[in-house]
Order: C-alpha cells, then sequence, then structure tokens
C-alpha cells in the first residue's frame, strides 16, 4: 500500500501553544514598541533639574535602540525568546538604578516618570516570555531596581510603586497561566483528533488498496475461471493456456510489488496492450496522451474490464476503442454492437461494473458512463486533468 506521510508533517505539533507564542510575541512588542517612543518622548519633554542631559541623551538612545531591537526580534521570531527579554530586563534595571539623574523630583513620586513606564513593560513582557518560575522572579527583581533607583533618587514613597508592581506581576503571571494551560488542553483534543483522523486515513487507504488487488484478481483469474465455466473457451486451447500464464504472472507481480511506479505513463500504449489480449477483433482509434501512472492504470483497467464484458456477454467478437484528447478532458470509449443489457437491473453485488469499471475511475476522480439496449453497449469513461 502506497501511503504518504507527509500530510500528517506541520510546522508545529502544538499549534494552540505556537498560535498563543505568536499573539504574545505581537503584543508584547506592539506594547513595548508603543511604551518605549512614548517614555523617550515624555523622558525629554519632562526634563527638569537635577536632571542632567549627559545622562539622559545616551539613555534615551540606548533605550530607544534596544526598543527597536526587541520589537524587530519578537515580530521575527514569532515569540518573546529568552535572550532578548534578559537584555531588556538589563536595560531597564540600568535606567531603574539611574533615576536620580534621569528623571525630575516631581516626576518621581507615584510611579509617573518615564522609567516606571518602561518598567511596568518589562515585568509585563517577562511573564509574557517565561512561566511563573522564571517570569515572576524576573518581574520582582526589575521592581527591586526601580524601588531602589527611588531610593537613590531621595523619593519617599516608593513603596506605593512597589505594591502597584506586586499587582502587576501577579496578575500578568496568573493571566498567562490561564492562556497556557487552555492552549494546552486545546493542543491534547487537536492531538486525539489528529490521531483518530490518521487512523481514518489509513483505514480507507487499506480498504482502497483492498479494492484495488480484488478488481485486479477480478479481471484476471476469476474472469478466466468464468470463460472457462460458461464454456466460452475450450480447456485444452491454447488461449487459454496463454491468458492462464499472463494471470499468473500478474497475479505473481501483484504479490511481488510493494510500490507502485511513479510519473507519468502512455496512456495510448497501456490500451495498446490491452488488444492482443482481449481476444477480439478491436478496431482502436487512439491519440497518443500522457497521463499520471494511477491514472492509466484506472482507464486501462476499467477498459480491460469492460472489454472482457463484450467477450462475455455481448455475443459478438467485435469492438470499438476510441480515445479522444481535449484540453478539459481525456475519454476513453469501448463500443460494441452487441445483444446489450439493462444497466440499471444489474444485481448489486456483480463485481465487474460498480468496482473493476466505476471504482476505479471514481478512484482517480473520473467519471463512467454506461449506455446499453438491444443494439449495443458504449461504455465512456473519462477524467478531467
Amino acid at each position: 500500500m502506497a501511503f504518504d506521510w507527509r500530510i500528517f508533517r506541520t510546522s508545529h505539533r502544538n499549534p494552540a501553544g505556537s498560535e498563543l507564542d505568536r499573539i504574545t510575541a505581537y503584543c508584547g512588542g506592539a506594547m513595548r514598541g508603543v511604551v518605549g517612543v512614548v517614555a523617550a518622548a515624555a523622558g525629554l519633554l519632562g526634563a527638569a533639574p537635577p536632571v542632567s542631559f549627559a545622562w539622559l541623551g545616551p539613555a534615551i538612545a540606548i533605550e530607544l535602540a534596544w526598543t527597536a531591537v526587541f520589537v524587530w526580534a519578537a515580530l521575527r521570531r514569532r515569540r518573546l525568546a529568552s535572550w532578548p527579554m534578559a537584555c531588556d530586563i538589563a536595560v531597564t534595571i540600568a535606567l531603574c538604578l539611574t533615576q536620580a539623574h534621569l528623571v525630575s523630583n516631581d516626576a518621581l513620586p507615584g510611579g509617573a516618570s518615564w522609567v516606571a513606564a518602561v518598567t511596568t513593560m518589562t515585568i509585563v513582557c517577562a511573564n509574557f516570555t517565561w512561566r511563573p518560575h522564571l517570569g515572576v522572579p524576573a518581574g520582582g527583581v526589575v521592581a527591586l531596581a526601580y524601588l531602589a533607583g527611588v531610593g537613590l533618587a531621595g523619593a519617599t514613597d516608593g513603596i506605593v510603586t512597589a505594591g502597584i508592581h506586586l499587582v502587576q506581576i501577579t496578575a500578568t503571571a496568573t493571566l498567562m497561566t490561564l492562556l497556557r494551560t487552555q492552549s494546552a488542553v486545546a493542543d491534547d483534543e487537536l492531538g486525539r483528533l489528529r490521531n483518530v483522523q490518521q487512523a481514518e486515513i489509513v483505514r480507507r487507504e487499506r480498504r482502497a488498496d483492498e479494492r484495488a488487488q480484488n478488481r485486479r484478481v477480478h479481471d484476471t483469474a476469476l474472469a478466466t475461471l468464468t470463460v472457462i465455466g460458461t464454456g466460452g473457451i475450450e480447456k485444452t486451447s491454447l488461449v487459454l493456456r496463454d491468458r492462464a500464464a499472463a494471470d499468473l504472472a500478474d497475479l505473481e507481480h501483484m504479490a511481488a510489488t510493494a510500490q507502485p511506479p511513479a510519473g507519468p505513463v502512455l496512456l495510448d500504449e497501456r490500451l495498446r496492450a490491452l488488444i492482443a489480449r482481449s481476444g477480439l477483433r478491436i478496431k482502436a482509434e487512439l491519440t497518443r496522451c500522457t497521463v499520471p501512472w494511477e491514472v492509466g492504470e484506472a482507464f486501462a483497467g476499467a477498459a480491460a474490464e469492460a472489454l472482457g464484458n463484450v467477450a462475455r456477454h455481448a455475443g459478438v467478437d467485435t469492438a470499438l476503442l476510441r480515445m479522444t484528447v481535449a484540453p478539459d478532458e481525456v475519454l476513453v470509449e469501448v463500443v460494441d454492437e452487441g445483444r446489450g443489457f439493462d444497466p440499471g437491473r444489474v444485481p448489486p453485488h456483480r463485481y465487474g461494473l460498480r468496482e473493476s469499471i466505476e471504482g476505479r475511475m471514481r478512484g482517480v476522480d473520473g467519471s463512467t458512463e454506461i449506455t446499453s439496449g438491444p443494439g449495443g453497449t458504449r461504455v465512456a469513461l473519462g477524467w478531467r486533468p
């Protein structure tokens, strides 16, 4: 059985978790970028003694440059990675500890400074990036650095801001824990669904392989035995020997072949090979045509069964095998002028029409049209490239 397992290869084995990483990267990168630019502008506009431009200028430049790198890394990788987050924490801690030179005295109380805004975003992004066992300690270190910087700057109400940072750490860690838990649940469900789909596809492939082998057995050994049983051929006939040998070779080939050949085949050559084995006088009207291997096998197998039905049931020894090639369709027809039959009265258990002809063409998304009556039978096999 030929089966392509690549249909189960995906870029992410955990699609829900990967999607959560992508969303948090975009959100974290966007928020960090906006806050970084706004904070830099606020720092420049709110500069007042004891702010030193010798400190503020380089600090703003470094903060803006790093903001650009952080946003670029988040959007490019589609996830918040550890190394950009560690660097962001280092930059923020440096800003926190030098607030005495970067923030005016009026902006220090209540956490209203531009450094406080950058600190808040670093705490949030740390919990976006890492699970609580890393995100919470990282946020705590940043909050302590901010508290220390406020103390070095001479402010006395840093505890209030520290409490706000504690709430931010707890809230973002809790939110991300809930989201990660739900994404893991979703991935488990998707994994179970993928396994069910895989099992179903394997079952269908096995069933299709069984049908294909049953068709070949029906069209070879069983067809020969039917002809013998109905007296259509003598047991000592050389034709019988040749036909039995060909059937045996086909069955042996079926047993020995694990994988079908790949690539296109010449359909007209496959159809010409049927003529010598049919035992009929066949008028062939064939056009050179290349089709995929599986399509050629379906056409050849279905046409062979149609010709076999002519030999067994039509009561004539002549038939027409015609192929028409158009830009949008390949059409193969088997036509005889025999006694005909009523397709609507063929019993469902009869394998020839249902599987050896219609089933074969259906397996390659082809079509079958059978018209029959007292004046003969026409079997039309179609396939659209």
